[in-house]
């Protein structure tokens, strides 16, 4: 097979299950089908996807720990978080209303 086509069939498997995924399921996917791959598989899912190399070698590192990891641990509420607790724009203080006159 060659180079173009791995990628085209890579592309191609990608957007059947895109539209369905999270941020960290993609990573997830990607680090998959590296790992499948061997030699290479990261530099040829990175050119397919146009992700970063380093987005699949995080993928790679969670799927390992979680390898790692026994399976009798309990499922934390962290677990099932995209982005790290704090993120995000912060709520807005309650202002009075400026249309309102001031007695």
């Amino acid at each position: 097979m060659s180079h173009g086509d791995l990628i085209s069939e890579i592309r191609g498997r990608y957007q059947q299950e895109s539209d369905v995924l999270n941020e960290r399921q993609r990573r997830l996917w990607a680090a998959a089908e590296a790992m499948n791959l061997g030699r290479g598989g990261i530099a040829a899912v990175s050119k397919a996807l146009r992700i970063s190399p380093n987005t699949i070698k995080k993928g790679i590192r969670e799927i390992s720990a979680a390898a790692a990891a026994p399976a009798t641990d309990p499922v934390q509420a962290d677990d099932y978080r995209i982005r790290k607790a704090g993120g995000g724009r912060k709520i807005a203080q309650k202002l009075p209303d400026p249309r309102k006159k001031s007695q």
